[in-house]
């Protein structure tokens, strides 16, 4: 399933690739509208190995390799221009999404470092601010997790409270499609390990509290949810600098984190942590 929601995430970074632009009233020349079409179906063309390494096609160094090559050559060919500057930037933002599911950690971080020198300033921004962001989660894994708050039923959240579990810090919202996808086995997950310690902390980024209530009752979601209603400036979420979800970070028995992008085959990763000493 992390594979098709990856996929539909990918396919929807580039939604303007395939539209005409009727907002201008100029008519734009044969060479212009040439370069333009170039440029789109070289960005769909790039596209389209991405998306199919992400949806488990060949993830070799050698294609990746070839792939990132392509858009350097994109960039080289086709200049910097709005058009052309937003396609690589999209582009980009793919390759970080299929990177970080890499399974060697050391190809992101090498990839990573390499964007942050980017000619395109924003990708450079973007690159720098992951990095300090994967600066800031190595860092939490160092010290257990600090994390205190009431949840919407009253219950008093405290993980230092819960050392000697294994506890999934689950950031969500109702009104986020891949967060809805994951809740079937998040649950079963809970219902399979809860009696043998696992322990599930919700944060909602959602508005509206019936929302949540709702949702929560029917899908069997009875761990507690902090909900303040402030959407992305969640007080908790923001204090952790979340900046998309679904994200679930798992904590170890020690209450150190110990993964931060748990989705992926969720219950291994927590049969695993309780089998620990």
């Amino acid at each position: 399933m992390k594979k098709i929601l990856l996929c539909g995430l990918l396919l929807s970074l580039i939604p303007a690739l395939g539209d005409d632009d009727a907002s201008t009233n100029a008519a734009p020349s044969a060479t212009a509208f040439s370069n333009e079409a170039a440029a789109k179906a070289g960005a769909l063309d790039i596209r389209s190995g991405l998306v199919a390494m992400a949806g488990g096609g060949d993830s070799s160094q050698a294609n990746w390799d070839a792939l990132d090559a392509k858009i350097d050559g994109f960039q080289k060919k086709f200049g910097v221009t709005p058009d052309t500057t937003n396609y690589v930037i999209l582009l980009r933002k793919i390759q970080l999404a299929v990177a970080k599911k890499f399974p060697d950690p050391a190809r992101y971080q090498a990839f990573l470092k390499k964007l942050q020198t980017d000619q395109v300033p924003q990708v450079a921004e973007m690159a720098k601010t992951l990095q300090a962001n994967a600066d800031r989660l190595a860092n939490l894994k160092t010290q257990p997790l600090d994390l205190k708050y009431t949840a919407m039923d009253g219950t008093a959240v405290d993980l230092s409270k819960l050392r000697g579990k294994v506890v999934l810090v689950d950031f969500w919202a109702t009104w986020c499609p891949p967060c809805r996808a994951e809740v079937p086995d998040v649950v079963a997950t809970y219902q399979k390990y809860h009696d043998q310690g696992f322990e599930i902390v919700g944060v909602s980024l959602d508005q509206s509290k019936d929302a949540v209530l709702a949702f929560t009752k029917e899908n069997g979601m009875v761990w507690p949810q902090y909900f303040d209603g402030k959407g992305w400036a969640n007080a908790v979420s923001s204090s952790f600098d979340i900046r998309s979800i679904p994200t679930m970070w798992l904590i170890g028995k020690d209450g150190m984190l110990a993964n931060d992008d748990a989705g992926d085959h969720l219950g291994d990763q927590v049969d695993k942590l309780l089998q620990a000493p």
